[in-house]
């Protein structure tokens, strides 16, 4: 079983509400200078994002992943300076072993799944981004984004890639 190193201090659940708070009832008009500047900032992630899915993902889905992603990167960045540029490689490596991870899941049963999910996450050094953020995926259908069953789980598995991204850089 893969589990990522502990490398960045891990952030509490305050802080996280706190960052997406002061960012949730942003103007739509400035998202897209948001976008523009993690492009400019990290540009192999904004590819990622943008890229990721497509041949599985609806439009819906790939706007709620570009969504997610941008705000972590804003959580992130409004609380570490000088954050380097994750690499293509980074985002390559990290995907290639969460769905190996999530290959590995799907093989067992539901109670051994279970268990094999709260391991993970009891080692997993950012527990807490990781649930907020499956649990803002969770409100996308209130807010009338249709997000399938299927595609949740690979989204997850796209966003965790980047928070272990990361995780990895920042001091």
């Amino acid at each position: 079983m893969i589990f990522i190193r502990n490398s960045v201090k891990e952030l509490n659940i305050e802080t996280i509400k706190a960052s997406w708070n002061s960012m949730e009832d942003l103007d739509p008009d400035a998202i897209p200078s948001l976008v523009h500047e993690l492009g400019q900032k990290q540009p192999f992630l904004l590819t990622y994002l943008m890229a990721t899915g497509n041949d599985i993902l609806s439009e819906q889905e790939r706007e709620a992943l570009l969504f997610m992603g941008v705000m972590i990167w804003q959580i992130l960045n409004g609380i570490y300076s000088d954050i380097t540029v994750i690499t293509g490689d980074d985002l390559d490596s990290y995907e290639n072993k969460n769905i190996q991870m999530l290959e590995y899941l799907a093989g067992e049963s539901e109670s051994e799944f279970l268990d094999t999910v709260e391991k993970i996450m009891s080692k997993y050094h950012q527990p807490e981004l990781l649930r907020f953020i499956i649990s803002k995926l969770d409100e996308e259908p209130d807010r009338g984004i249709e997000l399938s069953d299927d595609n949740m789980g690979m989204i997850v598995i796209y966003l965790k890639t980047v928070i272990d991204c990361f995780d990895k850089i920042i001091p």
